[in-house]
């Protein structure tokens, strides 16, 4: 009978076996699809794309496009957490239609899909997925304009992913009165990025369209050249739960 020792040393080189022939095999798939996404000057004409898990209370999700692991660190030869609040930075994508697909590690060997979703990626151009909802996941998928902002300036947008919280209104105001507004943004709805002032610290307001009253406030210091997107997150029935409750995330492009 074989020892648990014995057991154990053989699963770890398996494993340890099997994440290197993944990174083979992505290495392989890379070459062969490369030569058709050259333009008439040879350069590679990939799009870029980041995630991000505003799930409120999960453990690390695995996200795909197609069979490729999103959050799977090609270099190093490991996963990449995406717990609550981790983010993906950007990475190369194939262009055209993908299927996004997000899965708990925890369901495998036979795992199945949480959510699936189709996403058309442009060659060129840079994308943020954002994996939402609590009882019932959902993907929000938006083109990021990370066009440098005017001299003095920041970039700045609101995505709305608390899954309880009404439609809101964000309000910036500056200590030099500088102030601008985004009005009645439902639940998975994102603004256009806008450019602001980097004078002074902002006071940014999250308030109830509906009833004027304010939810949530805090201090925004933008720096000059910067690109942000700010993020709704937690839930408002879970307040008191500082892991779970409403509050706001910054991601910086």
């Amino acid at each position: 009978m074989e020892q648990p020792k014995e057991k154990e040393r053989k699963r770890f080189r398996h494993t340890r076996w099997n994440k290197r022939f993944l990174a083979m095999v992505f290495i392989l798939a890379s070459s062969t699809l490369s030569g058709c996404l050259k333009d008439d000057n040879q350069v590679y004409q990939v799009a870029a794309v980041r995630a991000l898990n505003a799930v409120p209370g999960s453990e690390s999700l695995d996200v795909f496009l197609g069979n490729n692991k999103l959050n799977f660190d090609n270099m190093a030869i490991e996963d990449e957490s995406f717990a609550y609040t981790d983010t993906i930075p950007y990475k190369n994508a194939w262009p055209n239609k993908r299927i996004v697909s997000v899965v708990d590690p925890d369901d495998y060997p036979d795992a199945k899909p949480l959510i699936q979703d189709t996403v058309t990626f442009v060659p060129g151009k840079f994308y943020s997925l954002f994996v939402a909802g609590y009882e019932e996941l959902v993907v929000l998928h938006t083109a990021d304009d990370l066009t440098q902002p005017s001299g003095g300036m920041a970039k700045v947008r609101f995505i709305h992913l608390s899954p309880d919280a009404p439609a809101l209104d964000f309000e910036l105001q500056s200590s030099e009165e500088e102030s601008f507004t985004v009005e009645d943004k439902a639940y998975m709805e994102c603004s256009n990025f806008q450019e602001l002032k980097c004078d002074g610290p902002y006071t940014v307001s999250f308030v109830d369209h509906r009833t004027g009253g304010e939810l949530h406030s805090f201090e925004f210091m933008p720096d000059s050249g910067m690109i942000y997107t700010i993020w709704v997150k937690g839930l408002i029935d879970h307040a008191a739960d500082t892991s779970l409750g409403f509050g706001h995330g910054v991601l910086v492009h």
